[in-house]
C-alpha cells in the first residue's frame, strides 16, 4: 500500500474517532475568572460584577458561561469565582459550584451550581441554588438527598432545608434560631 494511502486511510479514521468523542464528566477542568468595575474617581475600589466560566473537556472543546457576582470590594473579599466540585444531588457524579461571594461579613456565601446529566453529557444550571446560603448537602438514613442552607445576621441564624425531587428542588423547611442557641453544647 503506498504512503499517501496509508495517511488517508489513518487521518480519516482519526477524524472519525474525534467525531465520535462523547465528553464524560472526568474529562472536564474548569476556570473562572471575576471580571471587575472600577470606580472612575477611585480606580482602586473595584467590585465583582460577574463571573466568566470555562469547561474544558479532554479534547480541549471549551464551552464559556457566565453567571453573576455580589458587588464587593475583590480587594477585602475573598472567595468570588471559587470553584468547589462536589455531588450536591447524591447522583454519584461531581457536579460544579461556583461561588458568587459572601452576603455579608457572617460567611453566608452563595453560589450558582450546575448538575452533571449523564444522559446528555453536560452541565446543566440548577435554578436559583444561588438563593441558598452557605449550603451544605446531607443525605438522610431513609436515602433524601437534601440540601441545607444556613443565613446568619448577628446573633439571628435563619436554616432552609431543601430536597431534590428529581433535579428540582424543592423547599421542604424553614426555621429560624439564634446563634447563641445553636452554640450551646
Amino acid at each position: 500500500m503506498n504512503k499517501t494511502l496509508l495517511f488517508a486511510i489513518m487521518a480519516t479514521l482519526a477524524l472519525a474517532s474525534w467525531a465520535d468523542y462523547v465528553p464524560e464528566r472526568a474529562d472536564y477542568t474548569f476556570r473562572t475568572e471575576t471580571e471587575v468595575k472600577c470606580d472612575d474617581d477611585e480606580p482602586d475600589y473595584c467590585v465583582a460584577d460577574s463571573i466568566i466560566i470555562w469547561l474544558t473537556d479532554a479534547r480541549q472543546h471549551t464551552t464559556v458561561m457566565k453567571t453573576w457576582a455580589w458587588s464587593l470590594d475583590t480587594a477585602y473579599w475573598q472567595g468570588i469565582g471559587d470553584i468547589l466540585e462536589e455531588d450536591i444531588n447524591f447522583d454519584g457524579y461531581p457536579d460544579l459550584m461556583v461561588c458568587n461571594g459572601p452576603v455579608n461579613v457572617f460567611g453566608n456565601h452563595t453560589y450558582s451550581a450546575w448538575l452533571w446529566n449523564q444522559s446528555t453529557h453536560s452541565f446543566v444550571l440548577v435554578p436559583n441554588f444561588d438563593e441558598i446560603c452557605a449550603p451544605y448537602f446531607v443525605k438522610t438514613d431513609e436515602g433524601r438527598r437534601r440540601v441545607v442552607g444556613v443565613y446568619r445576621l448577628d446573633n439571628d441564624v435563619e436554616i432552609t432545608t431543601y430536597e431534590w425531587l428529581g433535579d428540582k428542588l424543592e423547599r421542604i423547611s424553614q426555621e429560624t434560631c439564634t446563634y447563641d442557641e445553636l452554640a450551646e453544647p
